[in-house]
């Protein structure tokens, strides 16, 4: 039923381009208007304005070139079972022509795409990451392409992954060529999280302060802030980690998230500041415009669950247990974050730092003890403070000053440090915040609360302000504002913590997430990495981290780099080895979690470290993700 449906959008596509006269192709472009008859702007695209004409070079027909109508056919094995004479072989099995047609020397066809990045005016042809075709088979294919083209000298050649930068090394000085990162650097507008929203538009001009966002306002934000309120809708002047905390954060609540680099200059923009629009932000590109108060209400309504929520919490455990014995259950007295890498430590065969919890129990008999948290029916109940953003910061403020005075169960320190000294005592730790209300499918709580860093052989009264400042950060006004929000019930939020040691030797720290967030019909992994001194998770302004998309779907171990890090200046940072090595952590990850959330998610959210003289993958954290495809994707669209 589904594939008729799209057979159907796409013929319905092949008649609309018919009935306007676009051609189905054309053995040369001779100008612009050539170009925009067979041109596509992709629903799918990984980078934002961009427009794509694919290619078919038939090495068996004195180099006959076809420029392809893109939107008519998407894909490379329709056209030339559609037009290309004599392909019947060829064309009789799809997957063997994807096998053999991208990736034998023997094969008939070349095949690509030319590529224009409308914002920095950039023409690139481009390959399939999995492409193994010889470098010089490259600059002649080049060559051949530029040749039938008006551009002329304006195309470069993109290599689209490690392969392609290995296979072109020896010929690099016969390709004029553009790296990932130019590309990437180039980029006006960046979509995240496509959708629509309605709200106040506001300009913030420094730094965010959380106590003044509200749901209903888009923010327009000169500076990435590390933790974002819920709100209606972000527009970032900076480009943004794709798997940042803020990015997270608004893909997970379905908040649309864009970046646009002169959005501060933007005179549109600025015509509309503090009035109600609507922003809705496409894969391509984004639109903005007053809205009325009737359908920004409507809106509204459809965004906040409509029933509280109460997360389970069991306050009977007082041990102080290893994280190798916890499963996804014991999130009810060990958190979902340890919770979930105890559950990583039973698929075994993978490594993570390990390490032992301290269980919410403590964390509710420090609350009670303190009374910090005592006003708080009251507080849900007066009209005043429920209204009044300015005030619950200073209210939170003052819990948490009151949880950070209350002494530390002198025992629990003892425990804490003895446990620390067993195990390795020479070692720093880090006290990682683990609640029942974060990490969980459908709401991530990502960056919401505290996780802090313990030297080597701290004393207890370091370990002891440690301990109640990751408790406290249970009533940071981000965290406390976005349980609001998703009804979640305050008095039955618990904070155990999850007492790690530091993992020595890495080289790398990343996030990925097991899909391919830009078209669910290309499967694969998404994987951010960074140097260490970096954030792949934080705000980094235009930091760049190196991205790769690790393709699942062809059998073949396949690739696509899509950035390379900004801190390494165009230097390799993941290796064939290490993306292997992700691979295969991924996909233990993914299939042992998928069986486990079933439809409460349909991906992991893993951060990672690459470690040690032998590069190996370290899991620190894995939890639900669910991506959101957009609607319009095509079936089989995965050869770009």
């Amino acid at each position: 039923m589904a594939i008729s449906r799209i057979f159907l959008a796409v013929m319905l596509w092949a008649a609309v381009a018919q009935a306007a006269g676009r051609p189905d192709y054309s053995h040369t472009i001779g100008d612009a208007r050539t170009w925009s008859s067979l041109a596509d702007r992709p629903a799918t695209s990984l980078n934002a304005r961009t427009e794509v004409v694919k290619f078919v070079l038939d090495l068996e027909d004195d180099r006959k070139l076809w420029f392809v109508n893109t939107t008519r056919y998407p894909v490379h094995y329709e056209f030339v079972r559609a037009h290309v004479p004599r392909s019947s072989l060829e064309v009789r099995d799809h997957e063997r022509f994807n096998r053999v047609q991208y990736r034998d020397a023997k094969r008939r066809f070349e095949m690509g795409s030319v590529v224009h990045y409308l914002d920095s005016d950039q023409w690139t042809l481009e390959l399939i990451g999995g492409d193994t075709l010889a470098g010089d088979r490259i600059v002649r294919l080049f060559e051949t392409v530029r040749g039938a083209m008006w551009i002329g000298d304006r195309m470069k050649f993109h290599p689209m992954s490690p392969l392609q930068e290995s296979n072109i090394a020896p010929v690099r000085d016969q390709l004029p060529l553009v790296t990932a990162e130019q590309v990437f650097g180039g980029m006006r507008y960046q979509a995240l999280t496509p959708g629509r929203a309605f709200g106040y538009l506001r300009f913030v001009e420094g730094a965010l302060d959380p106590a003044t966002v509200r749901a209903d306002q888009v923010l327009v934000l000169r500076q990435l802030p590390d933790e974002i309120p819920v709100s209606a809708a972000v527009i970032s002047r900076e480009l943004q980690a794709p798997l940042g905390h803020i990015a997270i954060l608004c893909a997970t609540r379905g908040t649309p998230n864009m970046a646009l680099r002169d959005a501060f200059d933007d005179a549109a923009l600025r015509a509309l500041d503090g009035k109600l629009v609507q922003l809705d932000v496409g894969v391509q590109d984004y639109t903005l415009r007053a809205a009325s108060s009737a359908d920004a209400e409507r809106e509204w309504k459809k965004r906040r669950p409509s029933r509280p929520q109460v997360p389970p919490m069991d306050v009977g455990e007082t041990r102080l247990r290893d994280v190798r014995e916890l499963r996804l259950a014991d999130a009810r007295f060990a958190g979902a974050k340890a919770a979930q890498l105890g559950e990583v430590m039973h698929i075994g065969t993978l490594d993570t730092p390990g390490g032992f919890v301290i269980p919410l129990s403590y964390y509710r008999a420090h609350l009670a003890k303190s009374r910090a948290a005592a006003e708080l029916p009251a507080k849900l109940l007066d009209a005043a403070f429920t209204s009044d953003n300015a005030a619950r910061a200073q209210w939170l403020e003052q819990v948490r000053s009151s949880i950070q005075r209350q002494p530390v169960d002198p025992a629990l320190v003892a425990a804490v440090r003895a446990r620390i000294a067993t195990m390795a005592p020479k070692s720093r730790w880090i006290l990682r915040s683990s609640t029942n209300a974060e990490d969980l499918a459908g709401f991530t709580g990502a960056g919401l609360y505290r996780s802090l860093r313990v030297k080597a052989q701290a004393d207890e009264a370091a370990i002891a302000a440690t301990i109640a400042e990751v408790w406290a950060s249970v009533w940071l006004q981000g965290a406390f504002e976005e349980r609001s929000w998703y009804r979640i019930d305050h008095d039955a939020v618990g904070m155990a913590i999850l007492v790690q040691p530091f993992v020595d030797g890495a080289v790398a720290n990343g996030v990925a997430i097991t899909a391919n967030p830009f078209t669910e019909t290309r499967p694969g992994w998404f994987v951010n990495a960074q140097s260490l001194g970096g954030s792949v998770t934080g705000a980094a302004g235009d930091e760049v981290p190196e991205q790769h998309l690790i393709y699942t779907y062809s059998g073949y171990f396949e690739t696509e780099l899509l950035s390379r890090s900004s801190r390494l200046g165009g230097a390799e940072l993941l290796n064939e080895a290490d993306l292997r090595a992700l691979d295969s952590t991924l996909r233990q990850l993914h299939e042992h979690f998928m069986r486990r959330w079933q439809q409460r998610a349909n991906a992991v959210d893993v951060e990672f470290l690459i470690a040690g003289g032998d590069r190996h993958v370290v899991v620190l954290q894995a939890r639900p993700y669910q991506v959101r495809y957009g609607k319009g994707q095509r079936i089989d669209d995965f050869i770009r």
